[in-house]
């Protein structure tokens, strides 16, 4: 499904307002959320090289592997391309359980309890278009730790031009946007304000014409 130009001018506002653009600054650990985006692996190698962090934990089942690759978890993909852009092993632990962003927190928390560690600052990479979520998710599972969140560096054309259908991209951010709004109400996370109208208008818009692969229920 090829998107019009009025769903682009929707799908960027929601790009815009996703994002946070926090700055970089070094922390005890990296939090690397799993999913289907491998550009996630990328901007943590990234972040390693620069010594952001001296530790690093990649969380995620195998619910959402990315295309192409043949390992069973979303942990062991972004693992094996960081390995391959010289992370090195005794760096990276691994929680391979992780079927959503809650349970990237909670099992990467027993995860480091069962390795004896308990960092305080973390940085959390993830798709460009989760980092509210997972700042909101942050605020509501680890109140008492300090989490900034960044993705990889790209603009909203970059990422069009990217591997991942168009479709399919609008359709995350669609369901980006009105999984704050549903998860806030439910408790599950917290957003620290309410959702903009105009916001949820562009996701519903996107929704209702077709990119609705990720909507809830």
């Amino acid at each position: 499904m090829t998107p019009t130009a009025s769903d682009l001018r929707n799908a960027d506002l929601l790009w815009d307002y996703l994002r946070l653009g926090m700055p970089v600054q070094p922390a005890e650990c990296l939090l690397v959320l799993g999913g289907h985006d491998i550009g996630v692996a990328r901007r943590t190698a990234e972040l390693y090289e620069l010594r952001i962090a001296p530790l690093v934990v990649v969380s995620g089942g195998s619910r959402a592997v990315p295309d192409g690759s043949d390992f069973p978890t979303e942990a062991d993909s972004i693992a094996d391309v960081l390995l391959s852009h010289g992370v090195p092993k005794e760096a990276i632990a691994l929680e391979r359980l992780a079927s959503n962003t809650s349970e990237n927190f909670w099992l990467a928390a027993e995860l480091l309890r069962d390795l004896g560690l308990d960092p305080s600052t973390f940085l959390a990479v993830t798709k460009p278009y989760a980092e509210r979520r997972t700042i909101a998710t942050a605020r509501r599972r680890w109140p008492h730790k300090v989490v900034a969140v960044t993705s990889e560096q790209v603009t909203f054309n970059e990422y069009l031009a990217g591997e991942i259908p168009s479709d399919r991209i609008l359709s995350y951010l669609a369901g980006e946007a009105i999984r704050l709004e549903t998860y806030a109400a439910g408790g599950l996370i917290d957003p620290g304000e309410p959702v903009p109208g105009s916001i949820l208008d562009a996701a519903h818009t996107l929704q209702a014409a077709g990119f609705s692969s990720r909507a809830i229920g």
